[in-house]
């Protein structure tokens, strides 16, 4: 699956980084300086993040869940999400920021706001841990995953690793990804898994049962859905699960050069 993130219709650089530092260098001297002291903001606020590259651009997570994104551009850096209930926290003190699409930008040419950045990076915080305590033990972000893991386990060879800001599935290391756990995707309120589906069964699950199963985002029109994981039994899910993996995994053994079907 290839994800792309836009800003004001540009589109991330098609360079590929390492490391922060390395994205972080890739960029004029007074850009660096003003990321420089974004990052140093963020890793303050939120010293137990991990942090890592998503949308080649630098992440911030906890325990896998994106707390905060940035990225450099010509004239401005921008923060990423920006959701509904931070913007509305931090009103007046965002009015001279141009804001949409979830991304707030500021621009290089003015004094990096610290204090502010800081202050969003601990708000994302507190969003994520209130919203798993609503979600309680049972239903809480960290026992889905482990949900998802415990059946994924049971196959052969599957590998995990964060894709694209998110937990993900491969029937191998790296190759072939079945299966995606999506925390409150752009803040969707949904906990879920993203699969693949035999071909035409998409729409007649949303049909059958529109609690359980959504057209989820970029992958949707590749026949893949979206399972809300609270409103599915473990043997259905199991059932799922297995399908993905068989489907992604019979791909890619007929791209096999000189493997012959039986």
């Amino acid at each position: 699956m290839v994800c792309r993130v836009y800003d004001a219709g540009r589109h991330m650089a098609k360079t590929r980084f390492t490391s922060v530092s390395e994205y972080i260098a890739s960029k004029p001297k007074e850009a660096r300086a003003a990321l420089g002291r974004v990052r140093r903001a963020i890793r303050k606020a939120v010293p137990a993040a991990t942090e890592s590259l998503a949308y080649q651009m630098p992440a911030y997570t906890l325990n896998g869940v994106p707390v905060l994104y940035f990225a450099g551009w010509k004239e401005h850096y921008s923060l990423y999400p920006a959701t509904d209930a931070l913007v509305a926290a931090f009103k007046r003190e965002l009015e001279p920021y141009e804001r949409s699409k979830g991304t707030i930008r500021l621009p290089l040419a003015e004094p990096v706001p610290v204090d502010l950045i800081e202050r969003i990076a601990r708000f994302r915080v507190d969003q994520l841990q209130t919203r798993e305590k609503k979600g309680g033990r049972r239903n809480g972000r960290d026992a889905q995953l482990a949900r998802v893991r415990r059946i994924c386990a049971t196959l052969p060879s599957v590998a995990e690793k964060l894709s694209h800001g998110t937990p993900s599935f491969f029937v191998e290391q790296d190759k072939g990804v079945f299966a995606m756990f999506a925390d409150h995707h752009h803040e969707d309120g949904r906990l879920a898994l993203w699969l693949p589906v035999p071909e035409g069964l998409q729409a007649h699950l949303i049909e059958d049962a529109p609690a359980t199963y959504f057209k989820p985002s970029y992958v949707g029109t590749s026949g893949w859905v979206g399972i809300e994981l609270a409103e599915i039994r473990d043997d259905a899910l199991q059932i799922h699960i297995r399908e993905a993996w068989g489907l992604v995994a019979g791909k890619r053994k007929k791209r096999v050069p000189g493997r012959t079907r039986r």
